[in-house]
């Protein structure tokens, strides 16, 4: 008989008491009343005074609504079967709450259901702003907490899977009330205080309304949504989580300067060294970096421009940098370089440093890849001088003695450009495949150290710039000196006494710790004046590295596989020219395009990828000056300021006046 009870059910939409009828009917008929009662033809309505719901027979064409729940007509069928086949056997917990059981048909239910109109099944909820994440991600992905814990579904869905399979899951009789028994009496627990919640800020759609403190136009900084600016900006003056965070920067430089060298009279040492272009790095590093301005200063990195973003406007880092602070090389062939496996790696090891293999093999063993640890490259360069030493007091042939001389400078480069040019976040180790670079020691000045330089600090740059990144790698000295030499008035520095005018400026200043700690900094530049900022600083020293054609070239720079864009259109204010609305970055470095073509563009057509006089415009009268409606257009496009407070008083020429007198003119227009 259950068969065709099950199917006389169907019929019915509401009914809460169904078993109870069914059974109450069978007690005073009989089963075999009730099964003639299924069986004829007035199925489809059972009018009853005993009954409270109203059954309402509806086809497939109809609306169906269960406990408030609508369901599309082309759903109900497989959702109202499921219901049917579970609500016998429901399992209940303890307070009548729902167990696990039939866990998989709600699952398989809740994965049925309707998709909301206006919302693909893949799209998610709209971030809400006031959340960490929603913001700074930016995408169409489902929302994220401020610990990286998804949010649940549920706060932004009306459909809840076990309300709707259990809530007609018990029927019968309602009990009745049992005697008064005595009761024991348990002491009361205090009640559970929930934790308290944001109120939830209304959604908006950051595609079209923007970011607050950020670009009301999206069409320059397409990535901003990432950006760590975000939660910096939306943070409470109290969310020391976000506002005192801190950045930890990895540098090896200090390892450079406490490396016992030779005497400058060990020719055999300093002439191949001199030779290669990298001599300067020998100078340019410092052992106490202010981690707190270069916190400050990598979370106004932008990508897309490859600039940093101020209340003045862009300010960038270019090879006319390069070669001023640190003298490398910025001409040449780019270092093109690929993967190495661990077979030629140690090859390369045991044929150019003189390592036995089962050494490399360990070596490679611990630090999980083709590398070499800092200190096993100190002891293989002092190794091999102690060798080359005891083979000239041994009177052994002059190829044996230049042999272990060879290997000990090999040793020391590769542990030089490791430590400044190439650091990463090990900070302990160095990759085996830059000793390619030194096999033949006579020709290291061809390759393009200069630009390597630049596109590895670049790349930690835009990784240090994203909302998740707590690392930052790179030449940290070279950040630093960019950052003294164009605000020297930002952080603490004294004067080098050593340092004379042919040396890099990188070597002329000696930073101090600083306050370890961004918030000032980040204040600070908000704040900025105008005169904090010395957009030309090598004005003094043109006749030591002047202005060459390289530094106004506009493309792709790259070291290997990393390419970073050189962009000096964004920045004219430090070649001492009018600042004016740059081109789309998209129109100097292409996108998609391959290693081989930027290796041709910039070797052989150089020429016709500068920019030229005309694009550069007329020279500045004043150092901050720009085209009428560039401020208009950079506040605009970009985030001028970190944190919404400012300071109350007055600067004397504000960065932004272009802003502040338009401003003023619709406000007299309005009047």
């Amino acid at each position: 008989m259950k068969p065709k009870i099950d199917t006389w059910r169907k019929c019915f939409v509401e009914e809460d008491n169904f078993l109870m009828h069914v059974e109450k009917y069978m007690k005073e008929n009989g089963s075999e009343a009730l099964e003639k009662f299924i069986a004829s033809k007035n199925t489809m309505c059972w009018n009853n005074a005993k009954m409270t719901n109203e059954i309402i027979a509806t086809d497939n064409k109809e609306v169906l609504k269960t406990n408030g729940i609508r369901l599309q007509p082309e759903h109900k069928d497989i959702t109202f079967l499921i219901k049917i086949n579970m609500e016998e056997n429901v399992g209940r917990g303890r307070h009548g709450k729902p167990s696990n059981a039939n866990a998989s048909a709600r699952r398989e239910l809740a994965a049925n259901r309707p998709a909301k109109r206006g919302r693909s099944k893949q799209q998610g909820p709209i971030p809400a702003r006031g959340t960490y994440d929603a913001e700074a991600g930016g995408s169409r992905t489902r929302t994220r907490s401020r610990l990286g814990q998804a949010q649940n579904a549920a706060e932004d869905d009306d459909f809840d899977a076990d309300q709707f399979l259990n809530q007609d899951a018990e029927y019968g009789e309602p009990e009745e009330p049992q005697p008064d028994e005595p009761q024991i009496e348990e002491p009361q627990q205090p009640p559970r205080r929930r934790p308290q919640q944001r109120p939830r800020q209304p959604r908006r759609d950051a595609a079209n309304e923007g970011y607050g403190g950020g670009p009301s136009d999206m069409s320059l900084l397409t990535q901003y949504g990432n950006h760590r600016a975000v939660p910096i900006w939306d943070a409470e003056p109290d969310d020391h989580e976000v506002l005192k965070r801190t950045l930890r920067c990895q540098d090896s430089g200090k390892k450079v300067i406490n490396i016992v060298k030779p005497p400058r009279s060990e020719r055999w040492f300093w002439d191949p060294i001199e030779a290669s272009g990298l001599e300067p790095l020998t100078r340019v590093n410092f052992s106490v970096l202010d981690y707190g301005v270069i916190w400050a200063f990598v979370e106004r990195w932008h990508p897309e421009t490859s600039t940093f973003h101020l209340p003045l406007g862009e300010l960038g880092i270019t090879l006319d940098d390069v070669q001023c602070l640190l003298h490398l090389p910025i001409q040449g062939k780019f270092l093109n370089h690929t993967k190495m496996s661990r077979g030629e790696g140690a090859d390369m090891v045991s044929s150019y440093l003189g390592v036995e293999r089962e050494e490399i093999d360990m070596t490679f063993a611990e630090t999980n890849g083709v590398h070499l640890k800092h200190s096993t490259l100190q002891t293989l360069y002092t190794t091999n001088q102690t060798s080359a030493e005891r083979a000239i007091a041994e009177n052994k042939p002059a190829h044996v003695v230049r042999l272990y001389r060879e290997r000990s400078v090999r040793a020391f480069m590769l542990h030089l450009v490791c430590c400044t040019i190439f650091s990463n976040k090990s900070s302990y180790y160095a990759d085996v495949v830059y000793l390619q670079y030194f096999q033949d020691l006579s020709c290291v000045h061809e390759w393009n150290w200069g630009a390597a330089a630049l596109v590895h600090l670049q790349h930690y740059l835009d990784h240090g710039s994203a909302v998740s990144t707590t690392q930052m790698a790179g030449y940290m000295s070279f950040l630093q000196g960019w950052i003294i030499a164009h605000f020297p008035r930002l952080s603490v520095w004294v004067e080098a006494s050593r340092y004379t005018a042919n040396m890099p400026l990188n070597s002329k200043v000696v930073p101090g710790q600083g306050h370890k700690d961004a918030a000032g900094y980040r204040s600070s530049l908000d704040n900025i004046q105008t005169y904090d900022c010395v957009f030309s600083p090598y004005d003094a020293h043109r006749q030591v590295r002047p202005l060459i054609n390289a530094c106004w070239f506009s493309g792709w720079l790259r070291c290997g596989k990393l390419k970073a864009k050189h962009l000096p259109e964004r920045v004219l204010r430090q070649f001492q020219h009018v600042q004016g609305i740059p081109r789309n970055p998209s129109m100097s470095a292409t996108p998609g395009m391959n290693l081989c073509k930027i290796d041709r563009v910039f070797t052989e057509e150089l020429e016709l990828r500068m920019i030229d006089e005309e694009m550069r415009g007329r020279p500045v009268t004043s150092p901050w000056d720009t085209e009428p409606g560039y401020m208009s257009w950079f506040y605009r496009v970009s985030h001028p300021v970190m944190r919404p407070v400012q300071a109350p008083e007055s600067p004397p020429r504000p960065p932004n006046l272009e802003v502040l007198i338009e401003a003023a003119k619709q406000e007299m227009t309005l009047i």
